[in-house]
């Protein structure tokens, strides 16, 4: 028989429940009344803890960044990052900017690691949770719990002897954006349709005059023949990033 006892609530159970409903039902049906029944409870139950629908929004973003640092740093402790053996001064030294001339951060140092795996596990986390790349994409890291998360990540990596700098900043905000934008472009459907209403790239191609078509065929030959590959040009692109970063 169920309990007639409302149902005890936390800042962890809500949250993680308007998780699991932006999955199933996408981030439109988002809202404290729909989270309210799924729960079980009033609206009124959820005041003490997240007092308005921005706040709930923010708490799911929390939600997803503690997810991607909690793989990034599951994956950094154990030991499955490939982090060339450096000092502190020297993993300091290559997260500031190479003076003209200098030689850059390579592919292989620290800095360059951990981002690479920071895009890694924050991609295969949006790809876990679809509903949530546009959220994130429009609201930037900025509340005390979604910071907390990032100084834990430092934390950690302090104590592998990593000291960032202030323009790490630059590198984490340009990777952050590339990957997700780049995983929108691939999960998120389009504006105004949906995933069952594929764009027919043949179709339009043929409507082209045959001078069109030759000089866009060079570009669009592999999505054409249904050969390009999302996760191989993230790879390339993120690549480009790191690998530019000066």
């Amino acid at each position: 028989m169920p309990s007639s006892k409302p149902r005890a609530l936390s800042r962890d159970i809500i949250l993680s429940a308007a998780l699991e409903l932006v999955d199933e039902e996408g981030l439109s049906a988002l809202s404290l009344r729909s989270l309210g029944k799924r729960l079980g409870v009033s609206q009124a139950a959820f005041y003490r803890h997240i007092p308005d629908k921005a706040a709930l929004l923010e708490g799911i973003s929390e939600q997803v960044w503690r997810l991607t640092f909690d793989s990034f740093l599951a994956r950094v402790e154990g030991g499955k990052v490939d982090v060339p053996e450096h000092s502190e001064s020297t993993a300091s030294h290559e997260a500031t900017p190479a003076a003209p001339g200098a030689p850059q951060a390579t592919s292989a140092s620290p800095l360059l690691a951990y981002m690479r795996e920071y895009a890694h596990c924050l991609a295969a986390t949006l790809r876990a949770h679809p509903g949530t790349v546009m959220l994130l994409l429009t609201h930037p890291m900025s509340t005390p719990e979604q910071l907390s998360q990032l100084a834990r990540v430092f934390v950690a990596l302090a104590r592998r002897g990593f000291t960032p700098n202030a323009d790490m900043l630059g590198l984490v905000n340009a990777v952050s954006i590339y990957t997700t934008a780049f995983v929108a472009a691939e999960v998120v459907p389009p504006v105004g349709g949906t995933t069952e209403q594929p764009v027919d790239l043949q179709a339009a191609s043929a409507a082209l005059s045959p001078e069109d078509a030759q000089a866009l065929r060079p570009l669009i030959q592999d999505l054409l023949e249904d050969r390009y590959d999302f996760v191989t040009q993230f790879e390339r692109g993120l690549e480009a990033i790191l690998r530019g970063w000066n």
